[in-house]
Parts: C-alpha cells; structure tokens; sequence
C-alpha cells in the first residue's frame, strides 16, 4: 500500500516538472508558427549562442527556418528536421506567415507611406514573409529585399490552392536545385514552355514538380503561374482609368513597353535589375563648375531620368541614393549586392587639372565581369555629338574594385572645363546622354544573352 503512495507521489512530481519544463525545439511545435527569416547572404549556424561555438552549415539570404527561441542576440532555429542551431540575431528578421502578392510590379516602399521611397516591385503570384503591420501597409520580405507594400494587394497564402498551381517555364533554360539557395546542387534543367507543379512556395523560389520526374527547386522569375492575367498596372491605390499614353513611342523598336494599361510588346529589360549609383551627395559635393554647379545635383539628375527610363524598358531601378543624402561607398555597394543588380551604374562628372580636358569615359574594374557591360557603352556614346567619347579606361575605384556584380562609373563631362560645364547642365544634354546609356544596356542584355538569360 505503502508502495502505492509512493509511486502515484512520484508520478505526480513527474508530471510538475514536465508541465514546469521550458518550451524548447520540439515544445514549440504547434505552439508558435513563428519563422526567421535570414536577411544576409551567408550566415553560419553554429552549434551554439556565440561566435565561439563551431558552424554547422550555412544557410542563405530569403530562407525562412521554424524559430525556437532568442537568447541574448542570437536566435536558435531548426535549420534541417530534428536539428537545431544558432545564428546571430542581426541576420534574421521573424515573420509569422506568408501572403501572395496579388498584382505586377507591387511598389515595394522602403517606409509605411505613398510618399515612401520605392525600392523595388513585386511580381503578381510571388510569395513575400509578413514581418508586421502599420494601419493600411505590411512590412515583408521579399527574395531578400525588406520593404513596405499596401495590405490591399496581398492574400494569405494558402498550401491548398498552391498544390493545385501550374507554372509555365520563360527562360530558354532553367536551373532546377536541391534546395532554394543559388548555392545549392543543381539535379536539372528545364527549357521553355515546360509546364511545371507548383507544390511550395519560399520568397523568390517555387518547389516544382516537372512531367518528365524532375523535382526541386526554381527561381520564381522564371516561372508564369498558368491563368494569371498579365497586368502590368504599378499596384499599389486604384488609378484613374483617365491614364494618358505617352505622347511619343519609338516605333522602330519592337519591343518597346507601350503603356501600363496595355497588353502592349515585351518589356525589353523585364525581370533584369538595375542600381543607379548618384555619386557624392550629402556633405560630399564632388566636383564644381566656374558657374557653381555642383558634380553631387548633375548626377542625381541624371539619375532620375535614367530611373524613368530603364522602368519604361521594364527594369527593376534601384537608387543608391533618393535625394542629397550622404552615403558611405559600401552602402552603395551593399546596394547591388542585395538586390543581385544586373548591371550597377556609378553616375560621375569629371573635374581636371586641365581645363581644357574634356568629354565621357567609362571606367571598367574586372576585366570578365565588367568589360562587357563597359564595351556596350563604345556605340553609343561614340554617336554622342555632343561632347567626345574618351573610350573605356581601367579605373581603381572602391565602387567597381569591391563591387561582385557586372558595374562601370561613367564620367559624363569635365566640370573643369568651362564648355563641358555648359553643356552637361542642359536639358538636351541630360536627355542625350541618359538616351545612350539606356541603349548601352539594352546591347549588353541582349548581346550577352541575358534577355534570354539561363534562369536562376
């Protein structure tokens, strides 16, 4: 009887203490859907809270892992099924759930508001992360870009109705990959036109199920959802239906995007991604012409234009900076990184000794990663009449040395000379100028198969 007691007394303390126990990795299932979600490009997961500790594996910038816990600016999370480890909490971001982007080139804002800096769009049918909300705005994260957009165009993600999606392949061919990481094996390729099961969705990625076996992993990009209607309107508040076309469209381009109300030709730089570097800016002035022009206005001029008219060709433009603000080299940088630039643009007027040295040069770092973009510049700046083209010249700056994406800064005129100065702060000049450099990556695009670019 004795006996009894004692074990129905010790079952109870078992039971306290169990119910007592912290919540740790396998507690917390079921109990929070939380996620971290990495926002570097490699990040190690170590065996413990602190650089100490030995690295497990690496995981990948856009990756959403279950969380367990936060512990002292580090976060544990279960980065393969029924194994956990830690990363540093200033590489993740929590996100709680997933919602479906419902229109095309969704302004992805860098603040809550219509006056937000835009920093990118979204495409109708891409899976974002939800991080919080702000009244009519939700914060996500999308293919490793973090950024404001209006509730009104997203839905909860559902895995229902994703299982019963089907993709069609645009790219002449495509990667298929073990995991959702650019890092990971490739187990594949797909070609154009091949219909695809699309069984899970991670921000820029599609978990694809092929005809011929095939399964794995693809960029999103590279795959239209069958069904969804091509809509090319900037998502963002309803716009009037009163939209003027634009007064003047080249008709010797075929491929030219007509207006965003129209089902028009083919957006010639559709899906490719361009930073516009505006040089100097903020306490840095850069150089000054005799008429007090500064190097710092010019080029975020020229920037802006170039913005309007890269998107009208259907890039996605990224500016380094929106207005005269200071920034570091390496933020700039940092810029083409994140947002895997196609092409990176460091926009400069040049400044002299001699007064007399004048017109534009394109500077190139890498030999193989940038020449190209650099030599696709020779054309049509040798057509400008306007001020001499000086040809491509190797140049030793932070901006091209460090930089790991195909980049040239371009010297539009010499503010030393007093003629130049004249010319480059004209309207027809900017108009010139920014006319070829758009012509200049639209060659290389097309000229090193990046229109028809491998997906990835």
């Amino acid at each position: 009887m004795r006996r009894g007691i004692w074990l129905a007394l010790l079952f109870c303390l078992l039971w306290l203490a169990a119910a007592a126990w912290p919540v740790g990795a396998k507690g917390e299932r079921g109990k929070t859907a939380q996620l971290a979600v990495v926002t570097a490009d490699q990040v190690n997961v170590r065996q413990g809270p602190g650089v100490p500790y030995r690295p497990l594996a690496n995981v990948h910038r856009g990756e959403a892992y279950r969380l367990i816990e936060v512990k002292d600016g580090w976060v544990n999370i279960e980065w393969k099924p029924n194994r956990t480890g830690w990363i540093a909490a200033r590489y993740v971001t929590l996100a709680k759930e997933t919602a479906i982007v419902q229109e095309n080139r969704l302004r992805l804002r860098q603040e809550p508001s219509r006056d937000g800096r835009i920093i990118g769009h979204l495409a109708r049918g891409e899976t974002v992360w939800i991080i919080k909300e702000d009244g009519e705005w939700t914060e996500v994260i999308a293919d490793g870009a973090i950024g404001w957009v209006s509730s009104a165009y997203l839905t909860a993600a559902r895995e229902s109705s994703i299982s019963h999606q089907t993709g069609i392949v645009n790219a002449s061919s495509l990667n298929v990959r073990a995991e959702p990481s650019l890092k990971a094996a490739r187990v594949g390729r797909l070609v154009r036109g091949e219909e695809v099961e699309i069984v899970e969705k991670k921000p820029g990625w599609y978990k694809i199920a092929s005809q011929t076996g095939l399964d794995g992993w693809v960029s999103s990009a590279y795959v239209q959802v069958k069904g969804g209607q091509a809509n090319e309107k900037e998502a963002e508040v309803p716009q009037s239906a009163g939209r003027s076309l634009p007064s003047a469209i080249a008709p010797s381009d075929s491929r030219l995007y007509v207006d965003s109300w129209t089902r028009g030709p083919i957006q010639a730089l559709a899906g490719k991604t361009i930073v516009l570097d505006a040089g100097h800016g903020g306490k840095d002035g850069g150089a000054q012409s005799i008429n007090g022009v500064t190097e710092k206005t010019l080029t975020m001029e020229t920037a802006k234009r170039l913005k309007e008219k890269f998107e009208t060709y259907g890039a996605r433009v990224v500016l380094t900076r929106a207005g005269d603000d200071y920034v570091p080299l390496s933020a700039r940088v940092a810029a083409a990184r994140l947002y895997q630039a196609d092409a990176f643009i460091s926009l400069h007027y040049d400044s002299a000794a001699d007064r007399d040295a004048s017109g534009v040069t394109v500077y190139y770092y890498d030999r193989f990663a940038d020449y190209g973009l650099a030599q696709s510049f020779e054309g049509p700046f040798s057509q400008l009449s306007i001020l001499p083209f000086r040809g491509l010249a190797f140049g030793d700056y932070y901006v091209l040395r460090e930089n790991e994406r195909p980049s040239v800064l371009l010297e539009l005129g010499y503010l030393s000379n007093r003629s130049d100065a004249a010319v480059v702060a004209t309207n027809g000049y900017q108009e010139a100028v920014t006319t070829a450099i758009v012509n200049a990556v639209r060659h290389y695009v097309q000229s090193h198969g990046l229109l028809e670019k491998t997906g990835d």
